[in-house]
């Protein structure tokens, strides 16, 4: 098989390409990792499992003719690139739509001109149901708040027409991510519990806004990447869409995990209406039930940052304060 993962280089994109190279019912499959390498995360390609069949591709979404080029010879298409912080989506709206929105329907376009892909996975997010109260699932309405959670909606649209667009030709499957924490080659650190866990290493203020009881749903990157796997592996999954979901936490329940671990913690509370203020909670039992589990707990994810952090000192906190 012949794999293209889009964002290969990203926070998910680079621990699922070593995930891909080591699973043993891929052996023999070459990955092509495809990216425009903007966040310069070149450590993401280095130290690649001897076990995977890799090529680099260098391109943009953005560009139709890369992405034409790069699905030559390829059978399925994993498409993560994207531009993900949801709060900086407002001040870059023209930016977002083109890599999110349009980056997406240029990757269904030379998909639909292949004559050997057959199938096309997208990252879809969480981001696209907007505040809930309670809890929602796949049946749900979506109204996403931000333009990250517009145009992912909007591109996975365009993903779940190829079928009917191809005559049945391409299967399109959407996975909708929840916040992804924990650490990958790739790493990010916007998100909220890696946020948190690192500036509290840090001795660094982190603002919390609204009473904190906010809850979000949340999946550990190499969870995140399982499931990417598992939805390429089963065929029950293609043409759906699946909440791809961890476990629900609010913000102080995160809190209360990152405190006994970074006792130099500092934490502002803030009123006033902000994104990370929504609250919504997500049901992941559709994917579940199909037989994907995640392994990985947000308190185990912040486990993680203390091991690694464990040789940070005071003397940082004094040239950071």
């Amino acid at each position: 098989m012949n794999i293209l993962v889009t964002g290969g280089a990203g926070y998910v994109g680079s621990q699922l390409i070593r995930d891909l190279g080591e699973h043993p019912e891929l052996a023999g499959s070459r990955i092509i990792i495809f990216d425009n390498m903007q966040d310069e995360r070149y450590q993401s390609l280095m130290n690649l499992p001897p076990s995977g069949i890799y090529d680099f591709v260098y391109g943009d979404v953005q560009n139709l003719d890369d992405l034409v080029d790069a699905v030559q010879g390829c059978d399925v298409v994993i498409h993560l690139a994207a531009l993900t912080n949801a709060v900086v989506s407002f001040e870059r709206i023209p930016e977002t739509e083109r890599t999110n929105f349009q980056g997406t329907k240029n990757v269904v376009e030379a998909v639909k001109r292949s004559s050997t892909v057959r199938r096309v996975i997208y990252a879809s997010t969480c981001s696209v149901y907007g505040e809930t109260t309670g809890i929602v699932n796949e049946e749900s309405e979506c109204h996403p708040e931000s333009p990250y959670g517009v145009y992912k909606l909007m591109g996975e649209q365009e993903v779940l027409a190829l079928p009917s667009q191809t005559n049945g030709r391409i299967s399109g499957t959407a996975l909708r991510l929840a916040t992804v924490f924990g650490l990958s080659p790739g790493l990010r650190v916007h998100t909220v519990v890696n946020k948190f866990a690192i500036y509290g290493a840090l001795g660094m203020p982190i603002t919390v806004h609204g009473t904190g009881e906010q809850k979000r749903p949340f999946i550990h990157v190499k969870d995140a990447s399982s499931a990417f796997i598992f939805a390429l592996l089963n065929p029950a999954t293609e043409n759906g869409v699946f909440n791809v979901v961890g476990e629900n936490a609010s913000v102080n329940q995160v809190l209360s995990y990152v405190r006994p671990r970074f006792p130099r913690l500092k934490v502002e509370r803030k009123e006033g209406r902000h994104l990370n203020q929504i609250s919504y909670e997500v049901d992941g039992s559709k994917f579940r039930a199909l037989g994907w589990k995640p392994t990985i707990s947000v308190e185990d994810g912040v486990e993680e940052f203390a091991k690694l952090c464990s040789g940070i000192n005071s003397g940082i906190y004094a040239m950071v304060k």
